[in-house]
């Protein structure tokens, strides 16, 4: 497997710690309890800084060349590049409604709940298809120097949260995902 499918694949079980973050925040939101509504806003900043600035342009290329190379996956790979536009749209409008909450604006909590469930249950549909068909498409069709024309195509940046060294921007989040992870850790006892 190439280095790039083990960070893509890397990249995804990331994001679902985030997506599983921001779901049960919103457990305590449709219960009618007080999420931390700017832990929402940063995982969901986050999601619409680094996975659709770079992990998903970089799949678009891999997904051209299954496209060019396997006629069978063009509807798959149609289907996944609209769902990049889609996740990037509903993530904006998720964020926009966030930074509203946080800004103090009086927003629907059944918008914004729709809403989140909706970018979850799409990702998280997303990234399941890739996982199954497009990884292991990839790993056959794919050539070391079709990964170097992919690396050298999309300029490369360390990951902000879950790279060497986090930024501190996402400081508070590390530490939440640290603080799940210890939770996992201990329900699994």
């Amino acid at each position: 497997m190439s280095d790039t499918l083990s960070r893509w694949h890397a990249e995804h079980a990331n994001f679902s710690k985030l997506l599983d973050l921001l779901e049960r925040q919103l457990a305590s939101f449709h219960d009618g309890g007080s999420p931390d509504y700017e832990l929402m806003l940063e995982i969901m900043y986050y999601m619409t800084h680094y996975p659709d600035v770079l992990h998903h342009p970089k799949e678009d290329l891999v997904f051209a060349l299954i496209k060019e190379r396997d006629g069978h996956a063009a509807g798959t790979v149609a289907r996944l590049l609209e769902q990049h536009v889609l996740l990037k749209a509903s993530g904006e409008e998720l964020v926009r409604e966030l930074a509203g909450v946080v800004d103090g604006e009086i927003m629907s909590r059944e918008r914004i709940e729709t809403t989140a469930r909706t970018y979850l249950d799409e990702f998280r549909s997303h990234m399941l298809i890739e996982e199954a068909e497009m990884l292991p498409l990839a790993s056959q069709l794919l050539e070391a120097r079709d990964w170097s024309q992919i690396e050298a195509a999309i300029r490369h940046f360390e990951d902000p949260l879950f790279g060497a060294r986090t930024e501190h921007r996402y400081a508070a989040l590390a530490s939440q995902i640290a603080r799940h992870g210890e939770d996992a850790g201990a329900a699994g006892r």
